[in-house]
C-alpha cells in the first residue's frame, strides 16, 4: 500500500502529573490497549517508566477520538486497540473476537507486512523526560520523535549515528538534537527503529516560511502555545531508495519532527 493524506492529526504535550492508578481507572483508555500493552505495563517497575507509557497512549487514544469525529464516526465503538509489531512499532488494529477454541493460545508477534489495514490509520508515539507526542494519518507510515532541546549528543552518538557532512556542516552543528528526532522520526516511519543503520539518512532541511510542503496539512492538538516555536521542513532519503518528508518543530521546552514518505522523490519541492 502507497497511500497518501493531506491531513496528520499531532498533539505534543508535557508529562501530566496523573498517577498510574490514575491511568488505570479509565476504563476506556485501558480497554483502548491490546493484551501485549497490558502485558509490557505490568513488567515496568519504574514509576516514571509506567507513567510516560500510559500519558502517550493516553494522549494517542484523545486523539485518535478526535480523528474519528473528523470522520463523522465513531470506530472505538467497534473496539480498535493499539499494539506494536517486532519492532515495537505501535499501530492499531481491530479486536480479535475470543472463543473457546482460542481461549489461552500464545498469539505469534505479527510480521511488519501482514499490518496494513485500509481501515485504520498509522500511529505514531515518542516521550521524553517531561514531554509526549503523538500523530496520527491515514499514510501507510508514519513517524515522530521528541526531545529536549538540551539533551546531550555526544561525539560518540554522532560518529555512530550521523554522517561527516552532518556532523561538519550547516545548521546541525549547532542544533545536532534537532538531526537526532529527525532521524529518529525517520527511522520509525521506515519501521525498524533504532536497528535502522541512521547514517544512512541523508536530511536537507529548509525553512518552512520560504518553502512549504503542498502534499499535506497538520491538524495541532497541543496543550503548548505556538508563537514560541521555530518551524522548518526537510527532506530525507534513506540509502537514495526510500525518500521522506517531514516538519521539524523547535520550541524552547522541546525540539520535535514528524516524518511521512514523500511524493516529491529526491526532495524536489515542484
Amino acid at each position: 500500500m502507497n497511500k497518501f493524506s493531506n491531513h496528520i492529526y499531532l498533539s505534543i504535550s508535557p508529562i501530566s502529573r496523573v498517577s498510574v492508578s490514575q491511568y488505570k481507572t479509565q476504563d476506556t483508555l485501558m480497554s483502548f490497549l491490546d493484551e501485549d500493552q497490558h502485558n509490557r505495563l505490568e513488567k515496568m517497575t519504574n514509576l516514571t517508566r509506567r507513567e510516560e507509557f500510559l500519558g502517550v497512549r493516553s494522549i494517542l487514544f484523545e486523539l485518535y477520538q478526535k480523528y474519528e469525529l473528523c470522520l463523522g464516526q465513531s470506530l472505538t465503538s467497534q473496539a480498535v486497540k493499539l499494539t506494536q509489531d517486532e519492532f515495537g512499532r505501535p499501530y492499531l488494529m481491530q479486536a480479535r473476537v475470543s472463543s473457546r477454541a482460542n481461549e489461552g493460545a500464545v498469539k505469534p508477534k505479527p510480521k511488519v507486512q501482514e499490518l496494513q489495514n485500509d481501515s485504520l490509520p498509522s500511529v505514531s508515539l515518542s516521550h521524553t523526560k517531561q514531554w509526549l507526542a503523538a500523530a496520527i494519518s491515514d499514510q501507510s507510515r508514519i513517524g515522530i520523535d521528541i526531545e529536549i532541546p538540551i539533551r546531550t549528543v555526544s561525539e560518540a552518538l554522532k560518529r555512530r549515528f550521523f554522517n561527516q557532512q552532518e556532523i561538519q556542516e550547516g545548521i546541525f552543528c549547532d542544533h545536532p538534537v534537532w538531526l537526532w528526532v529527525i532521524k529518529e522520526a525517520v527511522v520509525k516511519c521506515i519501521g525498524m527503529g533504532i536497528q535502522a543503520d541512521l547514517t544512512k539518512i541523508v536530511v536537507r532541511i529548509v525553512d518552512a516560511n520560504t518553502c512549504a510542503s503542498k502534499n499535506w496539512s497538520i491538524e495541532r492538538h497541543s496543550s503548548m502555545p505556538k508563537g514560541e516555536e521555530r518551524e522548518y521542513l526537510f527532506y530525507a532519503s534513506y540509502s537514495t531508495k526510500e525518500w521522506f518528508e517531514g516538519k521539524l518543530w523547535s520550541h524552547p521546552s522541546y525540539v520535535c519532527a514528524i516524518a511521512i514518505p514523500s511524493l516529491n522523490i529526491g526532495g524536489n519541492s515542484e
